[in-house]
């Protein structure tokens, strides 16, 4: 029969640890994320992150070496390709955020940042499929709103009323606001456009403010 203090260190137990690779994967994550932020800062006056030589292209280097000797790992894999995106690399950068994905399903950012790929250059569909996977992942107040926000554009994009106003409601329900838009360029195509233009101006009506509806028809 097993002891009382036997069956106490039993229940007590700690849960298993972690893969030992898992726990130098976010030990490394720490050290190179440090470095990116450190190395690529805002640029206010060129409105986009910059980067001091050589930073970027180190970030992706150590995430390679720790591939090689380690293993692979989702989150590394993102951080490599933020540090693509902040060298103009748009394709490189795509490549791995799906290689993040392919590893970690569950990174909204790496969704996120695909989806702004795919929409810059019009592959709607695809962008569509990773700002819906946004939307059903992300839990954070700060960042629950994002992902209807940009199906709403995409609808945009299509000429989509009906599905512009779901998603933009949505997002509005989730915490968006108006000011996000405000003068935005393609925000005032939206609003100029006769397909979407009367939507947007009916939804700023109820719930922006006459300050972002004067930006979006300035010229």
């Amino acid at each position: 029969m097993l002891s009382l203090w036997l069956a106490g260190v039993a229940l007590a137990a700690p849960p298993p640890l972690p893969p030992y690779d898992d726990v130098l994967a976010r030990t490394a994550w720490r050290r190179i994320n440090h470095l990116l932020e450190l190395g690529c800062t805002w640029n206010p006056q060129l409105q986009g992150i910059t980067c001091v030589d050589g930073a970027a292209a180190g970030v992706v280097a150590e995430v390679d070496a720790f591939s090689d000797t380690v293993s692979a790992d989702g989150p590394l894999e993102y951080l490599a390709g933020l540090a693509e995106k902040y060298q103009g690399h748009d394709g490189a950068a795509e490549g791995r955020y799906r290689r993040a994905l392919e590893l970690d399903p569950t990174l909204v950012e790496a969704w996120y940042d695909l989806g702004e790929i795919l929409l810059a250059s019009g592959r709607f569909d695809g962008a569509r499929q990773a700002f819906t996977e946004v939307s059903d992942r992300a839990t954070a107040p700060a960042t629950r709103w994002m992902g209807p926000w940009r199906l709403a554009e995409i609808a945009a994009h299509q000429h989509d009323a009906r599905a512009f106003e779901e998603h933009l409601t949505e997002a509005l329900r989730r915490g968006f606001s108006f000011r996000t838009i405000a003068g935005l360029p393609n925000w005032k195509a939206f609003a100029a456009d006769p397909a979407i233009g009367p939507t947007l101006d009916g939804l700023l009506v109820v719930y922006g403010d006459p300050a972002v509806r004067d930006s979006l028809k300035a010229p």
